[in-house]
């Protein structure tokens, strides 16, 4: 695959991996994620999971679909994002 994508292709790939992972899907990384939400194609992006950076690919098999902020967050690290801890998951330990 080419070195960068085109929004045309980078669409194509978020629908395959929509199909093989289902609609309605939530990050990647949710066990991390702060956002317990389900996010339509439009609201991920394509996470690498060995960055591009250090020589990752644009394959397949590399590629998650993330919210905006865990992929931020990650930025071109080789390891998950940190550990986000939901508000709500917080209060509910305290009771």
């Amino acid at each position: 695959m080419a070195k960068h994508l085109t929004k045309k292709q980078k669409d194509a790939i978020k629908h395959q991996l929509a199909y093989v992972v289902g609609f309605g899907v939530s990050c990647f990384w949710k066990t991390r994620c702060s956002s317990s939400d389900i996010f339509t194609l439009d609201e991920l992006t394509l996470d690498h999971l060995i960055p591009k950076s250090k020589d990752g690919s644009n394959n397949l098999e590399n590629l998650r679909l993330a919210c905006v902020h865990c992929n931020q967050s990650r930025g071109n690290s080789l390891f998950p994002p940190p550990q986000k801890y939901r508000s709500s998951s917080l209060n509910d330990s305290t009771k």
